[in-house]
């Protein structure tokens, strides 16, 4: 049995007044990499409220996984274009060769009848502190997770989606073909997950399968983080989905935010012999939890 367990001094990054004199209204949902024996964290800096907050993407680093600096020379990722006027958003990462490639979500605000506009996005850096952001890799969608150092058929595997989960597959990293029918949903019944269900922290392979974390609402509006298995020789079956979730809301800070009752985890890096996960609490601050897989 898979299991999380939430470190004892969470927060490990909570909003400031940011190098710019600007106040942070919420910092979380963080990206996770290990660069030079570090953990770097890539994570939704937000200034304002309500239908006026906007958001980019910032840099931190720790040597311990736990105790992080932010980089001076915020944001990493800024607003560059009209689909991204209102914000960078909830990034995921990997690296590849000597590179790492970044998704993210664009999003310019709400359209006529109400409905968000957002594409997912992507970016490459070889140093995490320069981007160049290559477009729109699927419109009208969120929450691309790439699992990491692994390929089907020749084809890198991204597990995405705001709603549902579906599965795309890219020879390139920029022109993704998506398998037609969600591999995740919400359930019927009693289930943490019975209302929604959003892409996690990127996926890993082990020898039982494809570990996939997501993130699932259910109908009283509680976040939480919930695990799928899925066949590591057909990335499309699953073979097994946890009933309960390996990470809920259950601290104060977790329980009361920007949006309550959440936890949202985006990231995921081995570290001095630990899994740690990175997750947002509340859609305010960041906290980090140490996985048993």
């Amino acid at each position: 049995m898979i299991s999380a367990k939430k470190y004892y001094n969470n927060p490990v990054i909570f909003p400031i007044i940011n190098q710019k004199g600007l106040r942070e209204t919420a910092t979380y949902n963080p990206a996770s990499i290990l660069k030079d024996r570090k953990v770097f964290l890539l994570y939704r800096s937000e200034e304002g409220y309500g239908n006026n907050a906007i958001s980019r993407i910032n840099l931190a680093s720790s040597r311990d996984g736990f105790n992080f600096k932010c980089y001076s020379r915020n944001p990493i990722i800024d607003i560059e274009s009209e689909e991204e006027k209102m914000g960078c958003e909830d990034p995921r990462i990997i690296k590849i060769e000597n590179k790492y490639f970044l998704t993210y979500t664009a999003y310019s605000g709400k359209d006529k009848s109400g409905d968000y506009k957002i594409k997912l996005c992507g970016a490459v850096s070889k140093d995490l502190i320069n981007w160049r952001k290559i477009g729109s890799l699927i419109p009208k969608d969120k929450s691309g997770a790439i699992v990491q150092n692994y390929k089907f058929e020749g084809k890198y595997v991204m597990y995405f989606g705001g709603k549902i989960i579906r599965v795309a597959f890219s020879k390139d990293l920029k022109r993704w073909r998506v398998f037609p029918r969600p591999v995740i949903s919400a359930r019927r019944g009693n289930f943490f997950d019975n209302h929604l269900v959003e892409g996690g922290a990127p996926p890993i392979v082990t020898k039982g399968g494809i570990l996939v974390f997501y993130n699932g609402k259910n109908d009283k509006g509680k976040f939480s983080t919930g695990l799928a298995i899925f066949d590591k020789n057909n990335p499309i079956r699953l073979l097994k989905r946890y009933k309960k979730p390996i990470l809920e809301p259950t601290e104060y800070w977790e329980k009361f935010g920007k949006i309550n009752n959440v936890v949202f985890a985006t990231g995921l890096v081995y570290f001095k012999n630990k899994w740690l996960l990175y997750y947002g609490g509340a859609d305010k601050s960041i906290g980090v939890a140490i996985m048993n897989p």
